[in-house]
C-alpha cells in the first residue's frame, strides 16, 4: 500500500468531483459520480461518496485508512465549526445537514466541510493565481456573485458563516435591479452575467449610441458575451457596458482592500473569461478608487484553476484545518 492521502470532495448539483491528493497537495487521482439529489437527508449522497473513494482506493492500490482528512465542499450555506450546511438547494437539500457527523459515520479520519466559493478561493490560493500567499479574494462573476477571502491562511467565515458573502454587497446605491436575495442593488445585479445584461438594457434607451447587440436586445436574446464580444471590436455603447461594470468591480475590490488587504484579488467564473477587456478596466479604476497604501503591491489577476479549483480547495482544507494544525 502507498502512503498517507487526503480525499477531496467538491459537490455540485449535477456531479461530484472527487480526488486524491498526497499531504503536498499533488493530485494522484480525480474522477467524478453523479450527484444523487433523491435524498433530502445528504446520506445516500454521503454515503454514494464514501463507497466511490472505496472503490477508487482499492483499484489504485491505495488505503483509505491510511486517510489524513477528507475535504468537503458543499453549495449551500455552512456553520464551519459545526460542520452543518443550512440547506442546499441544488441539492435538494431543504433543511439542515451535518456532513462532518454523517461522513464520520461512513469514514475514520477527520471531515472538514466549507462552501463551494470558500473552497475554490483556497484552491487559487494553493495552487492557482493566489501564489500560495496568506491574503488573497477571490471573485466569482457568473451567473451570480460569489467568493471567498482568505486572511493570514484561513478562510474568513465569520460569526454564522456569511462572510465573504461578497454577491451581496451594495454597489448600485440607485438600486435599479431586485436581487434574488430579496434586496437591491447587490453588486450580482450589475456584474454577473445578468446584472452586464441588466445595465445594457437600462441605459441602451437612454444614450444615442447604436450598437451591433441591438438585434439580440430586440429579440430578448441579449447575453453578456455578446455584449464583450462587440465591446472587443470596438462597439461604443458596449465598451460603455464594460466600463461601468468594471468600475462596480473594482469599487468592490477597492473594499476589500481597505478591510483584509490581499496580495491578490482573483478574478473567476464565466463573465472573468472576457479577458483583458474586463480586467484591465478594472485595474484601472481600482486605482482610482483605492485608498493608495492599500492598493500597493496588490495584483489583480484571472483565476488559474477554473473548474479545478473546487476540487484543490476541498483538499487544501484538510491542509489547512489538520495537518497545520498538528
Amino acid at each position: 500500500m502507498r502512503g498517507k492521502i487526503i480525499l477531496a470532495v467538491d459537490i455540485g448539483g449535477t456531479t461530484c468531483k472527487l480526488g486524491i491528493f498526497d499531504e503536498t497537495l499533488t493530485r494522484l487521482a480525480k474522477w467524478s459520480i453523479k450527484t444523487d439529489t433523491s435524498d433530502p437527508t445528504g446520506v445516500v449522497l454521503l454515503k454514494k461518496i464514501h463507497e466511490a473513494f472505496r472503490e477508487q482506493c482499492e483499484v489504485l492500490n491505495y488505503n483509505i485508512e491510511d486517510a489524513v482528512g477528507m475535504g468537503i465542499g458543499v453549495p449551500g450555506p455552512v456553520s464551519f465549526e459545526a460542520g452543518i450546511v443550512h440547506g442546499a438547494i441544488n441539492l435538494n437539500w431543504s433543511d439542515d445537514v451535518n456532513v462532518v457527523r454523517l461522513m464520520q459515520s461512513f469514514v475514520e479520519c477527520p471531515v472538514v466541510v466549507d462552501n463551494d466559493a470558500n473552497i475554490a478561493a483556497l484552491g487559487e490560493k494553493f495552487l492557482g493565481a493566489g501564489q500560495n500567499e496568506a491574503n488573497i479574494v477571490a471573485i466569482t462573476l457568473g451567473t451570480g456573485v460569489g467568493g471567498g477571502i482568505i486572511a493570514n491562511h484561513q478562510i474568513i467565515h465569520g460569526h454564522n458563516g456569511s462572510g465573504a458573502e461578497l454577491g451581496h454587497i451594495r454597489v448600485d446605491h440607485d438600486q435599479r435591479f431586485s436581487c434574488n436575495c430579496g434586496k437591491s442593488g447587490c453588486i450580482e445585479t450589475v456584474a454577473s452575467a445578468t446584472g452586464i445584461v441588466n445595465l445594457a438594457l437600462f441605459y441602451y434607451p437612454k444614450l444615442a449610441l447604436q450598437s451591433m447587440v441591438l438585434p439580440y436586445i430586440e429579440k430578448g436574446t441579449l447575453t453578456a458575451k455578446e455584449i464583450f464580444d462587440a465591446a472587443k471590436v470596438g462597439d461604443s455603447f458596449c465598451l460603455f457596458i464594460v466600463e461601468k461594470a468594471a468600475r462596480y468591480i473594482a469599487y468592490l475590490a477597492s473594499i476589500l482592500s481597505v478591510t483584509t488587504n490581499p496580495k491578490y484579488i482573483i478574478l473567476g467564473g464565466g463573465v472573468s473569461e472576457a479577458g483583458d477587456i474586463l480586467i484591465e478596466n478594472v485595474k484601472e479604476a481600482y486605482h482610482q478608487l483605492t485608498f493608495k497604501p492599500a492598493q500597493k503591491d496588490t495584483h489583480i489577476v484571472r483565476a488559474a484553476l477554473g473548474n479545478e479549483a473546487g476540487i484543490v480547495g476541498a483538499a487544501g482544507l484538510i491542509k489547512t484545518y489538520i495537518l497545520n494544525k498538528e
